[in-house]
């Protein structure tokens, strides 16, 4: 069991983690929406990562607060066996639609590499249809992963098919941009034009996005193998549980890495984040003060 002190750090810093990933998100979101420029059809599918992310932080801290709250005695979080299912299904979800947008992203980004003429083809519907089939997708998944966990004879089951998807999600990523790396590095006739070179530079971008998500989450799928197969032995309970919660706050934390990598690399998206701050302070510059009424 842990002590109140290490458990209340622990609520908070989990309540914290939620919070910034949902408020970073959803600005995302709105700027998205309101920026002309950044309604791209290529930027569809990060807008539907954005909303995935936010719900990841949105949901986080249920799971999180719930398994945090069986190792302490100052919190205790009876829920009923249909809202256990509830977080059961949410917490793989988003998760996994999060994953399953970075790996279709990659093959966006793949066939915009290789095929370009015939990407800039490529209908708005697609987009629409893409984006549902991944949330789609990611439904069944986590569906199939709850029923395995729920009515499955083994454990184990529902732990290799998680893990299964997951490292063909890995697959995919890792094809598709070693595959774009080839093609910028052979490629005998480079274009320079300002379509391919803003392509080019959004490829860069989500590329440095996806690696920097993977290595955030891969600790924690790591650890989890090791831990379910029994490899990881030497840890106590309370050690194993505090790694896994430092890891699982890792593994949740590459929700908000991707509007900071925006910032730094589209200039419409910062541009259009000081516009959001520039308006804000003038709205709040032009509050009359109660004193002066």
């Amino acid at each position: 069991m842990f002590s109140s002190s290490e458990c209340i750090t622990w609520f908070a810093v989990f309540l914290t983690m939620s919070v910034a990933i949902v408020t970073v998100n959803l600005i995302s979101i709105i700027l998205f929406i309101k920026t002309r420029s950044l309604r791209t059809r290529a930027m569809y599918l990060v807008i539907s990562l954005t909303i995935a992310d936010m719900f990841v932080g949105g949901f986080s801290h249920f799971f999180l607060f719930q398994r945090l709250s069986l190792s302490c005695d100052i919190v205790k979080i009876n829920l009923s066996q249909e809202l256990n299912v509830i977080i059961n299904f949410l917490f793989p979800w988003f998760p996994l639609t999060s994953l399953t947008n970075i790996a279709v992203i990659s093959l966006d980004r793949m066939h915009a590499t290789i095929r370009p003429f015939r990407h800039r083809l490529i209908k708005n519907w697609i987009y629409g249809v893409t984006i549902a089939g991944v949330w789609v997708l990611a439904t069944m998944v986590s569906t199939v992963s709850l029923i395995l966990k729920l009515y499955g004879k083994e454990y184990s089951y529902h732990f290799y098919f998680w893990q299964s998807y997951c490292c063909l999600c890995l697959f995919v990523i890792c094809f598709s941009y070693s595959f774009i790396v080839v093609k910028f590095l052979c490629g005998a006739h480079p274009q320079h034009h300002g379509a391919a070179n803003r392509q080019r530079k959004l490829t860069v971008t989500l590329f440095i996005m996806t690696i920097v998500s993977l290595l955030m989450w891969l600790p924690h799928a790591v650890f989890t193998f090791l831990y379910q197969t029994g490899i990881i032995k030497f840890l106590s309970s309370q050690e194993s549980l505090r790694l896994d919660f430092s890891l699982k706050i890792l593994y949740f934390m590459n929700s908000l890495v991707n509007p900071i990598v925006y910032t730094i690399r589209i200039p419409e998206f910062r541009k259009a984040l000081l516009l959001l701050f520039k308006r804000q302070r003038r709205q709040n510059a032009q509050v009359i003060p109660l004193h002066a009424l």
